[in-house]
């Protein structure tokens, strides 16, 4: 396991004073938040703030907010708008950088309002290896990132969780329903919705890795390759429901989940 004591350390000496962190609920921002409030103790306010969204999944708004009751806090939060509101209306290339722009200018916006100029954030050095135009975005707000500087992999932030006996060690990576449609393609607010039900009816089955793909007319389910006995027998029910969602044809991707697979 990761040096526990050099890691509080770490936290002591960033956290100093009233402390924002960036807070979707997912392993690594509950990790963040957990050693955060450990701390600052009972000196100063520590604000867990959540970006919400048309494109996040309802589900997920839900389970950080029970998360932060859980640590006993309360969970701040702050509503970005519409899609063309900060510019990803078209889905375009740099649609994370935009978003987490967004996101983070309205979090120091809420340091501003609130005497608070520390801002953390859950980056950990796996995110590096992948296809995350946001984080020049994160990077340029200010926000520091500890499990990067740390040098902390997910292994070791799933590690650490089941030390402290949270739930989030199991909790699978999710991402924004943005991600489940093509670049250049126009993004609505119908078809966010259609999206996140048919995830949420497909999580119904018993997967815990997925996405449902839309392009136009197809939905593409991706699960694990493992599951794919579980779609296939209830391929007629899955068909049914997600054509009454919208889509025309419904296709089961044979190479399986893959995050980030339209990027």
């Amino acid at each position: 396991m990761p040096n526990l004591e050099e890691i509080r350390q770490y936290f002591a000496h960033i956290v100093n004073a009233p402390t924002m962190v960036a807070f979707s609920g997912g392993a690594d921002s509950v990790l963040v938040l957990k050693l955060a409030l450990d701390a600052a103790g009972n000196r100063f306010p520590i604000y867990a703030l959540y970006a919400d969204a048309p494109w996040m999944p309802r589900k997920a708004l839900m389970q950080a907010q029970q998360i932060a009751s859980d640590f006993g806090i309360d969970l701040h939060v702050v509503s970005l708008g519409s899609p063309k509101s900060i510019g990803i209306e078209n889905n375009p290339k740099n649609r994370c950088y935009l978003c987490k722009k967004a996101i983070f200018d309205s979090f120091q916006s809420f340091g501003r309002k609130h005497g608070c100029g520390i801002l953390l954030e859950g980056t950990q050095l796996d995110d590096l290896t992948q296809y995350r135009p946001g984080l020049q975005a994160i990077a340029e707000s200010g926000a520091l990132s500890p499990l990067k500087e740390l040098r902390l992999h997910k292994a070791d932030v799933r590690e650490l969780l089941q030390y402290f006996k949270l739930s989030a060690a199991k909790k699978p990576s999710g991402s924004c329903l943005a991600t489940r449609i093509a670049y250049d393609h126009d993004l609505s607010e119908e078809l966010f919705s259609r999206i996140d039900c048919a995830e949420n009816w497909l999580q119904s089955f018993g997967v815990t890795r997925f996405r449902v793909r839309s392009h136009g007319e197809i939905a593409r389910i991706e699960v694990n390759s493992e599951d794919f006995g579980k779609i296939i027998a209830f391929r007629a029910e899955l068909t049914k429901k997600l054509k009454a969602l919208g889509w025309k044809y419904v296709t089961l991707d044979l190479e399986g989940f893959r995050s980030g697979s339209m990027d």
